[in-house]
């Protein structure tokens, strides 16, 4: 057999000029012709533009959309034009309907403001719609994946499509979360480094994740070191303090988990001074606008891929990003799925290095993960194929704009401040001086608003404090209901 490729060099970061959609995605023809014709503007939500009315016409023998309908009387006809107001893009008009919704007793959801890992993103409808095929929805990733063309390609679109985000070589076919590929990372970091002495991390990592890896490490001898981040991010110094010749990797979320901006590249030179590794846990939608973990220097990239065109629903299931640089592809946790050609010479996918595998190696598998969110890591496929890199630069800008809005507008209240001053993403941390955190939550809960996260079961130093959310979803109209609110 040939040469198995692990990746293509599909474009999607706004680094690269490229905005074309993965020719190999097996998309509807209509959805297809429709996403690269310019005419789609005039039917925006059904994607039928006049060729595909034309090719229907013809096929049932009709030469115009009145000759098809000759049949109802003239006298049932309207016989004006409808006098509808002006067109909406699919977001403002999936906002408008549901504040009619909203007007009805017991109908519509709050307003959410929530973040801390799981987000209130737009999804295109196309999402869902794709997503929701009976060839995917139904399917599961088989031991003879080889069978499933489909389903691997998707793998491998999908892989294409994370390693030019981040800027890394290879990814995987996903992981449960978030959570646990930060935790299979760090494994990683210690196999590769055979540095069993200790990991570490930040206090501005998500507790969560913080917690996960140290159930993974606990039984195995490793330590894990935290650094303290009383001004919402790490000083370089505090981490060469800590940092050492027995240390496997350091790991820095960026955006970190107050929305803080980190200055990531100076920490990722002092870990790696040291021989360590550098584990990047990354939000996929500020990569419109922040340099990739591969650019400011991360040997591992991981991230919860929720809010790559999935709802929070309650908390999940989610998935888990996972990618590397080439050196490390043999330690990767997860299946990977790689292009090649069959003996007649027609492309075709396969898994490949799957030596590592639990369910081939056993004992000697790099993890016991035999199985990838495959239904979630198509979902974030469409959805990046979908915004390409000019629309995932203006979901974060938005992100950005509306989230520093929000901070200027509840920051006018006496009773609020910003507890960090530093740069921030589309999060950030509200001190409410009388103390009361809990009280302002239920208030605006009362309001319909789910106002943020509360950070004082995680951090006793930030009891009077919560994390707001903000993301392109949220117009300035319920910004300022909130801020009225509270």
């Amino acid at each position: 057999m040939a040469k198995v490729s692990v990746g293509r060099q599909t474009d999607i970061s706004t680094n690269h000029a490229s905005t074309s959609i993965p020719t190999s995605i097996q998309l509807n023809p209509t959805l297809r012709s429709a996403l690269s014709t310019p005419n789609r503007t005039t039917m925006p939500y059904l994607y039928n533009t006049p060729e595909d009315q034309s090719a229907m016409l013809s096929a049932i023998g009709a030469k115009s959309i009145d000759e098809l309908f000759a049949m109802v009387p003239a006298e049932l006809r309207l016989g004006r034009a409808l006098n509808l107001p002006p067109a909406m893009s699919e977001l403002e008009l999936a906002q408008h309907m549901d504040g009619l919704a909203i007007r009805n007793e017991h109908a519509g959801s709050k307003i959410c403001f929530l973040g801390g890992g799981s987000y209130d993103h737009f999804v295109p409808s196309a999402v869902d719609e794709l997503a929701g095929r009976g060839e995917f929805y139904t399917s599961y990733t088989p031991y003879q994946a080889e069978v499933s063309q489909g389903n691997l390609q998707v793998v491998f679109e999908y892989q294409s499509l994370i390693a030019r985000l981040t800027g890394m070589d290879v990814s995987n076919a996903s992981l449960y979360d978030g959570g646990s590929a930060t935790a299979e990372a760090v494994l990683m970091a210690v196999s590769s480094t055979n540095r069993l002495g200790k990991v570490v991390l930040p206090t501005s990592l998500h507790p969560e994740y913080r917690q996960t890896i140290a159930t993974y490490l606990k039984d195995i001898g490793v330590e894990v070191a935290t650094v303290g981040t009383p001004t919402g991010v790490v000083k370089p110094q505090d981490l060469a303090a800590v940092v050492d010749d027995k240390t496997a990797c350091v790991v820095v979320q960026q955006p970190n988990f107050f929305g803080c901006i980190e200055d990531a590249a100076s920490l990722a030179s002092i870990a790696h001074d040291a021989g360590a590794l550098v584990v990047a846990a990354f939000d996929p939608i500020s990569l419109g606008l922040l340099k990739r973990p591969g650019d400011w220097g991360a040997d591992i990239a991981v991230a919860e891929g929720q809010s790559l065109g999935t709802p929070m629903q309650y908390g999940g299931p989610y998935l888990g990003i996972l990618a590397c640089r080439e050196k490390l592809i043999r330690r990767m946790p997860g299946r990977i799925a790689g292009e090649t050609v069959d003996r007649r010479g027609n492309r075709c996918f396969a898994l490949t290095l799957q030596t590592r595998e639990q369910h081939i190696r056993r004992e000697k598998a790099t993890s016991n993960v035999c199985t990838n969110q495959g239904l979630f890591a198509l979902r974030a496929t469409i959805y990046l194929a979908l915004l390409g890199p000019q629309g995932l630069k203006e979901t974060a800008n938005l992100c950005l704009q509306k989230s520093r809005y929000a901070a200027e507008q509840l920051c006018k209240s006496d009773r609020f401040e910003l507890a960090f001053t530093g740069p921030t993403f589309k999060e950030f941390v509200i001190r409410d001086k009388q103390n009361h955190v809990e009280e302002v939550i239920e208030k605006a809960l009362e309001a319909g608003f789910l106002a943020g996260v509360p950070l004082g079961k995680w951090y006793p130093e930030l009891k009077d404090c919560f994390l707001v959310a903000v993301t392109e979803k949220r117009t300035k109209t319920e910004i300022d209901r909130l801020a009225t609110a509270l």
